[in-house]
């Protein structure tokens, strides 16, 4: 079941959430079984567990109860991570990850395929929109580098899967034309450089640095490319003004209802009401934090911080004894990185392939031989 969920997050997200219906019944029949309830008392746990009740909060104090009561199940998806750690025998995570990239490998070709005979100006593979594809494929291609720099051990079959799916994803990023999820790919790999190799990789990545600004320079195409938004000046209907003016309106949001936000699924209306110049879209604040505080306010922005750092503190933790654990890390510092840019929280297609990574990756093992 979990092979097939890991499958299905790169194909299709009606079916992984199918998949993620039913590894809940099972979780829920083992802890009845067991009575085994240590996953549900860890820390990034309780945390999870106090954001959805400051979710809720937020729900009945904010402006539409009604809406955002309804807009809180979305969370149901961030579950993939409770119900791995609590089914998964970390000894079979390689037939998980047999079942992840071959489905990540399918998404690449589908995203060469809208390019290349299709014709489309920016590869989506299985999901509905560049910028989700492009969030979804970084994430997978930091999983695939994590694997080969930090899990030295691995079956041949797997190793050289591992090394395919890390390419393709690499070009399907580029394809899809993304650029918060290509700088995002860019700087995590960076700072695995970094770990890994120390004051090799500083002097390397410094080196790059100052290679690229010269290039940039001394180019002006490049110059226009980087400075401009797809070949127009940057204003406010481009996708850069786009989201200074979103997150300019995010932060207004915030200042007027600080302590409970306004509840789900209101930005949209806040938003029309409040923008004046002509904008790309309004569906969200195009940035996780700044939309998460809007909608749950500063109370429940807390509760994700605090999730957030219990979850990185328990990867630590795992990854002093379990080599993929390291992997795991750096994947959430991808996903992390990509809510600067984008609303990836509330982004279920992206949400549920992450989650089941960092589940998988840190699951537990009676012993670590290979993966």
């Amino acid at each position: 079941m979990i092979q097939l969920g890991a499958f299905s997050v790169n194909v299709s997200i009606s079916i992984a959430q199918l998949f993620l219906g039913l590894l809940i019944i099972f979780s829920a029949v083992k802890l009845y079984k067991t009575r085994d309830f240590s996953q549900l008392t860890t820390l990034h746990a309780k945390f999870f567990m106090l954001m959805v009740v400051a979710e809720l909060t937020a729900a009945f104090a904010g402006i539409d109860p009604k809406r955002s009561v309804g807009e809180v199940a979305s969370t149901w998806t961030y579950l993939y991570l409770f119900t791995i750690l609590i089914l998964l025998d970390g000894n079979n995570l390689n037939r998980v990850l047999y079942a992840f990239f071959f489905g990540s490998i399918l998404n690449a070709i589908s995203g060469i395929y809208d390019i290349y005979v299709t014709g489309i100006e920016r590869a989506i593979g299985y999901y509905t929109h560049a910028l989700t594809y492009g969030n979804a494929a970084a994430v997978v291609f930091i999983c695939g580098l994590g694997l080969l720099i930090f899990v030295r051990h691995q079956p041949k079959k797997l190793y050289l899967l591992t090394i395919s799916a890390t390419v393709l994803a690499a070009y399907a990023l580029f394809l899809s034309g993304s650029r918060g999820p290509m700088l995002s790919a860019i700087v995590t790999t960076a700072i695995i450089c970094i770990y890994q190799y120390k004051m090799k990789a500083v002097a390397a990545v410094s080196a790059l640095v100052f290679i690229v600004a010269g290039v940039i320079y001394f180019s002006q195409p490049l110059q226009d490319k980087l400075f401009t938004d797809r070949g127009g000046p940057v204003g406010t209907s481009s996708s850069v003004g786009t989201r200074i003016v979103l997150w300019e309106t995010a932060l207004k949001g915030i200042s007027e209802r600080p302590v409970f936000g306004f509840g789900k699924g209101n930005f949209t209306a806040y938003a029309k009401e409040n923008i004046k110049v002509p904008v790309l879209s309004t569906a969200h604040a195009h940035n996780s934090y700044l939309h998460y505080a809007f909608s749950n306010g500063l109370v429940g922005l807390a509760l994700l911080f605090g999730f957030i750092i219990s979850l990185f503190r328990y990867m630590y933790l795992r990854s002093k004894e379990y080599p993929p654990a390291k992997a795991a890390i750096f994947i959430f510092i991808a996903f992390l990185l990509e809510g600067l840019t984008e609303n990836n929280f509330g982004d279920s297609e992206v949400v549920m392939l992450t989650t089941l990574l960092l589940a998988a990756l840190t699951a537990p093992a009676r012993h670590y031989k290979n993966l």
